[in-house]
């Protein structure tokens, strides 16, 4: 009777464990393209500013980083940064969940009208080392500038100490040494903001993606599978700046693998928010006669 008790007992603990090694077994560990997603997801939400007051969040975002942080603008007394490439800029931006703060902020200034060209190339036309690489002397429907790209302090202070990974997994992915770049200081809100442009350039239709940035930060972004090409010269523009090009579509197949799934989680969150994408912006663009180019582009090239 002892036995039978005690057998009884043992297929009771058995049975018991059953749920638990059932829930090991369906449960598998996030890959790291996951974690970041859901690291990134769980605390912020993206925003394509159609809408005014979204407008002025970016605006004010800008002045906060460019005029009072950066000092590379003046302050101003409405405290928005915006200048008259604004009427032509699809502007992003990333919400703090838990404050409702911005988080960073970029924007993609359009060639929209015959004759308007891109800042970039009214700044610095002549570091172009061919004439064939300016933006005018391509189709206008298919090239946009990245620029703007603003994140206040505190956030980026946040980005820099925020673990995305447990310490007991960012510590296996270290030893491993498989990743391309450092895991632990991961700068997510700059990479989100790059990637939402990328995804804004696809749904455009945009080839040829134009940036005027700092070379060491063109370097730092190569980690990440981010390579924006050099089409010049240096300038100093607030410090030393290159003309650099990318193309979208390219940029999405070159990513860092960890990265590819956190692009296509931002592209399939920004779906509903790309489909209405004010009118006032595209139609513009499409309107523009393609052999019509500005007269001080076409003279200087």
């Amino acid at each position: 009777m002892n036995t039978v008790r005690a057998l009884n007992s043992t297929v009771s603990d058995k049975l018991r464990q059953l749920p638990r090694q059932f829930t090991r077994l369906l449960t598998r560990p996030l890959s790291l393209e996951e974690s970041i997603s859901n690291f990134f997801f769980s605390r912020y939400e993206l925003v394509i500013a159609n809408e005014e007051n979204e407008k002025q969040v970016s605006y004010k975002t800008r002045h906060k980083v460019y005029c009072e942080e950066m000092k590379f603008e003046k302050q101003n007394a409405t405290a928005l940064e915006k200048d008259k490439y604004d009427d032509r800029a699809i502007n992003c931006y990333i919400k703090h969940r838990p404050t409702g703060e911005c988080a960073g902020t970029i924007r993609l200034v359009l060639p929209t009208e015959a004759g308007l060209s891109l800042p970039l190339e009214e700044k610095c036309a002549e570091a172009f080392e061919n004439g064939a690489l300016l933006p005018s002397n391509l189709d206008p429907q298919t090239v946009c500038e990245i620029s703007r790209l603003a994140i206040p302090r505190e956030f980026r202070v946040r980005q820099m100490r925020t673990k995305i990974l447990p310490a007991e997994k960012l510590e296996k992915i270290k030893k491993k040494k498989s990743t391309p770049f450092n895991v632990e200081h991961f700068p997510y809100l700059s990479i989100a903001l790059y990637l939402m442009a990328t995804s804004v350039c696809q749904h455009l239709d945009v080839k040829h993606a134009y940036v005027l940035m700092e070379p060491k930060l063109a370097r730092r972004m190569k980690a990440f599978g981010i390579n924006f090409n050099p089409v010049g010269d240096a300038v100093d523009f607030k410090g030393k700046r290159v003309p650099y090009r990318v193309a979208p579509s390219v940029l999405i197949t070159e990513l860092a693998k960890p990265l590819q799934g956190f692009y296509e989680a931002i592209h399939k969150g920004l779906h509903a928010k790309l489909q209405a994408i004010s009118e006032v912006s595209t139609p513009i663009v499409h309107s523009v006669q393609h052999t019509q180019k500005p007269l001080r582009i076409a003279q200087a090239a």
